[in-house]
């Protein structure tokens, strides 16, 4: 796990019940009592999604939460890949990856949790368990709970998400799975990203990133809310009085395949991270 010393390296290492855990030094005490409770009676504590059997996203702690997300590798490559860092793609969907993308994201931006601490369970040379813990956002909604609560506010909302997505593509990072149960609804209305195990950490062409923000928003989840007519009308409003500058030759056929099909995770972080795949999809999508 040599390759992420130089993240880990401001973290203060503990052995935890056989987890190999860095936590935030300033509060090191606390996370590692409540790291200790969790790894002896896991089933004893909060689940804030569905368990599944490798992987798990749990609350933690009383006064200053945590969120703690588990994930077992099963398969030996990718056990043997993520203990030597030797797939240096970051859109795939483990911890190790969230771990990484939050601390380039966290360096330049505020629109993603902080990480309080990193954990894996190994035994040279593969990788077993992943541990990631970041703050838990106290008293927010996501955009799904939301929209189902209160259509009528889909529009005021839209508006909210666009502006999040270029001020996103501004602080120089995509979030690849932009879906309403990732985008987080403080108590004053500002907006955050949660789930970072997909994501570009440049942005190759800002409005090639848009297209794709806005379009596979709609298309992943929203559609089940808002009439497309609707949808295609709140981004119109969006784009003419806030991105007078952008190039719809270059927005205009990623927003379309995006908001009409189905586009693999694959295809989505080689297009978001290598020039050469973002230039070959623009030419098979004029």
């Amino acid at each position: 796990m040599h390759h992420l010393s130089h993240l880990t390296r401001h973290f203060v290492k503990k052995d935890i019940n056989g987890v190999v855990m860095f936590v935030d030094p300033l509060r090191s005490s606390e996370l590692t009592e409540v790291v200790t409770a969790f790894l002896l009676q896991p089933g004893k504590h909060k689940t804030l999604d569905i368990p599944e059997a490798t992987r798990g996203v749990y609350l933690l702690g009383a006064a200053q939460k945590v969120v703690l997300k588990y994930n077992a590798l099963i398969h030996w490559k990718k056990r043997f890949q993520n203990y030597f860092g030797l797939k240096k793609t970051y859109g795939v969907h483990d911890l190790t990856n969230e771990f990484i993308n939050l601390s380039a994201v966290g360096a330049k931006s505020d629109l993603a949790p902080k990480v309080v601490a990193f954990g894996y369970r190994a035994r040279f040379p593969f990788l077993r368990d992943e541990y990631l813990l970041v703050d838990f956002l106290e008293n927010h909604s996501n955009v799904d709970e939301r929209l189902t609560a209160h259509p009528e506010q889909a529009a005021v909302l839209m508006r909210k998400v666009f502006t999040l997505f270029s001020r996103m593509l501004e602080e120089g990072f995509v979030h690849m799975d932009p879906h309403p149960k990732n985008i987080l609804i403080a108590p004053d209305g500002s907006l955050k990203l949660i789930d970072f195990e997909c994501c570009a950490h440049t942005v190759i062409n800002r409005d090639f990133s848009l297209g794709f923000l806005m379009g596979y928003f709609y298309h992943y989840w929203v559609k089940r809310f808002i009439a497309i007519e609707d949808y295609r009308a709140y981004c119109e409003a969006y784009l003419n009085a806030e991105q007078p500058n952008l190039d719809r030759s270059v927005f205009t056929p990623v927003f379309e395949r995006f908001i009409s099909h189905k586009v693999s995770r694959t295809t989505r972080y080689s297009i978001l991270t290598c020039e050469q795949a973002q230039a070959e999809f623009r030419a098979t999508n004029h």
